[in-house]
């Protein structure tokens, strides 16, 4: 058992972590948190940055699936996100900048989708300017919808404001410890395992994307699903926040005042839908329609979780006493709702009043029809869980070229080899946490489980998601140990 015991061991360092964190400190808690990457090296720091209040369709999705106080609750929930981001930006100095933020369709079939969500948005209290043409948006589009003075970050500025602004109100971070373990003890004192380190306190609060303890199935609540990124320059830096809306779903567009521009598309479930770097391709040509004279310099990309009930969970962990509380499935609008769930979580740990908006969704029901997209994403997962073994094929090594990986069956198994940097690899390919066989993520080069969402490096090492063990390295098939095909 560690010597010191504070109050709260956070375990994430993105808007939900660090938020909950500051908060706590300022209520007079003691409060460690665990990161296993750097300040702003998760999900967060990989954003857009984008602050704001209008998110994509989602107030369309709510009127089919949760009743119409909850999307009201849904409004007033990212404003008080909002608010909480654009005081500390403000009192910290960091540079930012409150750009309008549009939702447009590039297709005459797109028109209506914008006509729903703004009568949705309405209805719940978010005042759209409904616009047939809109003169800041340098593509053809089919009616749009404008959310005035919304914020464009570099999200690791804004996460790095956060965590100094914690660490100024005494909160103690310590980066590059992945944590392993959660010894829950309801009425006592739990313990976060690390690696290399142990940290004890009287509560956990688990920010970390998906909850790393199956507790309550939130895994089966939610699907992981990833969005690619390309940014480039371009001589036209005074582009609004536009999320536009195609035939391949949704991009979402923003440039910097020195010309970095950066596009957001091509969402896919974690592990499926072949090839991420033909998916990035794609999404160049979308911010192509924006900025003809885009220069692609990067491409990655990014996870979050969306849950089956259309606003994400926050609360207390299930079957933990009490003693663990937890924020996931934030959809890719992470940061107006992931500080929303710092107020959440630090308000009930401090045993504060909780604004109208907390008490209204924690009391929400799941309607049928998320019932029906959870089912049918359980299903599906349960179904790439077995199918994978199905479709393996086997390894075909000397036309494994740099940067390829494939999964192929050997007598002990499903095993997954690739060649990075020269180097050949295998590793076992059934993920060490829901038992899905990976799959290669070109873009990231990483394996990527399609059940759970747990991804992993060529080594094995857990690199998000919520498997705590590596995957197992195993000698490459067919290929003396250490072998160099390059």
């Amino acid at each position: 058992m560690p010597s010191d015991v504070v109050d709260d061991v956070v375990v994430g360092a993105g808007v939900v972590g660090l938020t909950t964190a500051l908060l706590l400190a300022r209520g007079g808690h003691e409060v460690v948190v665990v990161t296993a990457e750097p300040v702003g090296g998760g999900s967060s720091g990989r954003s857009l940055g984008i602050v704001s209040e209008l998110h994509g369709t989602a107030y369309r999705r709510m009127r089919g699936e949760t009743a119409r106080k909850n999307a009201a609750a849904y409004r007033a929930m990212n404003a008080d996100g909002f608010a909480l981001l654009a005081g500390v930006l403000e009192t910290s100095g960091t540079p930012h900048e409150r750009r309008d933020a549009y939702l447009a369709a590039s297709r005459p079939e797109g028109a209506a989708r914008i006509d729903d969500e703004h009568l949705a948005a309405h209805r719940a209290g978010l005042k759209l300017e409904k616009l047939q043409r809109a003169d800041a948006l340098p593509f053809a589009h089919h009616g749009a919808v404008r959310l005035q003075d919304q914020i464009r970050v570099d999200p690791a500025r804004l996460l790095s404001a956060l965590a100094i602004a914690a660490a100024e109100a005494g909160v103690r971070i310590v980066e590059r410890e992945r944590v392993v373990d959660v010894r829950v003890r309801p009425r006592g004192t739990s313990v976060v395992e690390t690696g290399s380190a142990e940290y004890a306190g009287r509560h956990v609060v688990l920010a970390t994307g998906t909850p790393i303890l199956d507790r309550g199935l939130y895994a089966l609540k939610t699907a992981a699903f990833r969005m690619v990124a390309v940014g480039g320059t371009t001589a036209a830096p005074d582009l609004p926040i536009v999320t536009a809306l195609g035939p391949d779903g949704s991009t979402t567009v923003a440039a910097d005042p020195d010309g970095h521009v950066v596009a957001v598309g091509q969402a896919h479930r974690t592990g499926t839908g072949g090839s991420e770097l033909r998916r990035a391709d794609l999404v160049e040509a979308v911010l192509r329609g924006v900025v003809p004279d885009l220069v692609r310099t990067d491409a990655w990309s990014g996870q979050d979780y969306r849950p089956f009930n259309p606003i994400a969970f926050v609360g207390r962990l299930p079957r933990t006493g009490g003693a663990v509380s937890f924020a996931s499935g934030f959809d890719g609008w992470g940061l107006t709702q992931g500080a929303a769930a710092g107020i959440r979580i630090s308000n009930d740990l401090l045993s504060r009043s909780q604004p109208r908006w907390a008490t209204t969704i924690s009391h929400r029901v799941t309607r049928p029809a998320s019932q029906g997209i959870g089912l049918v994403g359980d299903v599906r997962a349960a179904t790439e869980r077995v199918a994978g073994f199905r479709r393996l094929a086997p390894a075909d090594l000397p036309l494994l070229r740099e940067g390829q990986g494939v999964v192929h069956r050997t007598d002990d198994g499903p095993v997954a080899t690739s060649l990075t940097g020269g180097v050949l690899r295998s590793v076992s390919a059934s993920c060490t946490r829901a038992g899905g066989v990976v799959r290669w993520n070109d873009l990231e080069t990483s394996w990527d489980c399609p059940v759970c969402g747990s991804r992993f490096d060529v080594g094995g090492t857990v690199l998000e998601g919520g498997a705590r063990g590596a995957l197992p390295v195993v000698p490459t098939p067919g290929a003396p140990e250490a072998a160099n095909l390059s």
